[in-house]
């Protein structure tokens, strides 16, 4: 509560325009924010949407249009630069990907009691996550499909670009108002397009343990060391988070240990890295089955690529027609009647913070 009551004393003197003030800062080196994106000083805080260790999500209301929008603080370090740098270089190449969190601007504020901060202002997605329907039960085949679709089209974006999303997670995959599926939160992602790039991965995040594959837990014996080609690995490490992830949709819990089991450390790397290949649910379409194999084969080496998995038959068939494509959701309302806005895994805060 005493961070709650300081965070509302906070005011912020940072200007709307230029949005990097200070040119020796190092965001000056990078893409620059989407032209006509909205400052700090355009924006009124409404409530805290989630924290984690890479910094609060706010709500915000865009004072000029009445739009809401998301906004991520974070403190001015090494790990700030990277995640706005992932996401500066997505949005340079299609600011309005269906199947990406939509990033408005970056905007850095002015030192205060000797921190700084760095902001992104995001789009805002009130219906949740992927996480959020889970709660609720498994899912059906053909909204795993359109899940599946929607991620793969993203990750290939992504991929193009050289960026590995590096978390590939329920909770990291946000759902639209039309039903879609947008990856957000770029904080363990990495810029991979050269030998360097990958050297430096290496000492950045490495996302959630649960949804990494075997050449992260275990490089030296999958053959995933700075020595390899890791930019490949790199890629297919989101393959085989989106492998469980799906599995996860099917079963309606994490598949990769036992029913009321915690997925510890030791229970983590003994079922990723030493048992058998996960396995498939009986009930489960032979379609479905072949695609999560081939998104789960342990040798990175072997594993489907994005591209592959986009012309599989389980999710290159034509889509299911609905009367609302959003139809497939479990409802976001719980039984007081109030939306889920809890995309990162909290309930909102109401706080009043002027920057």
């Amino acid at each position: 509560m005493a961070k709650l009551r300081e965070r509302r004393q906070l005011r912020l003197s940072v200007p709307a325009s230029p949005p990097f003030p200070h040119q020796e800062h190092p965001f000056a080196a990078l893409l620059s924010t989407p032209p006509g994106s909205p400052g700090l000083a355009e924006l009124e805080i409404l409530s805290v949407v989630g924290r984690g260790s890479g910094g609060t999500v706010y709500r915000a209301r865009h004072r000029l249009t009445g739009a809401t929008l998301a906004v991520k603080e974070m403190r001015d370090d090494g790990a700030a630069l990277r995640e706005a740098g992932a996401h500066l270089r997505v949005a340079a190449a299609a600011p309005d990907h269906p199947s990406v969190v939509r990033l408005h601007g970056v905007c850095v504020g002015h030192p205060v009691a000797g921190n700084r901060f760095v902001y992104l202002v995001l789009e805002y997605l009130p219906e949740g996550s992927l996480s959020d329907v889970l709660v609720r039960g498994a899912l059906p085949e053909p909204a795993i499909a359109r899940v599946a679709r929607c991620v793969l089209r993203g990750l290939s974006h992504l991929h193009r670009l050289g960026v590995a999303h590096g978390d590939v997670k329920p909770s990291n995959l946000l759902v639209g108002h039309r039903g879609e599926i947008k990856i957000a939160d770029f904080g363990a992602s990495r810029v991979v397009t050269s030998r360097d790039d990958c050297e430096e991965a290496h000492h950045q995040s490495p996302g959630t343990w649960a949804y990494m594959s075997p050449e992260k837990l275990h490089p030296e014996g999958f053959g995933a060391t700075v020595a390899s080609p890791g930019v490949v690995a790199d890629f297919s490490g989101d393959v085989w988070s989106l492998g469980v992830v799906l599995l996860e949709c099917h079963a309606g819990r994490f598949p990769l240990v036992a029913a009321g089991e915690r997925p510890d450390w030791p229970a983590l790397v003994l079922a990723v890295c030493f048992a058998a290949a996960p396995e498939v649910p009986v009930a489960a379409s032979p379609e479905f089955g072949g695609f999560v194999r081939r998104c789960l084969e342990k040798d990175w080496r072997r594993r489907a690529t994005v591209e592959e998995l986009l012309g599989h038959p389980y999710v290159a068939g034509k889509p299911s027609r609905s009367r609302r494509q959003n139809e497939w959701l479990t409802t976001f309302h719980d039984k007081t009647g109030q939306v889920n806005t809890s995309i990162y895994g909290e309930d909102e805060i109401k706080v009043q913070k002027q920057f």
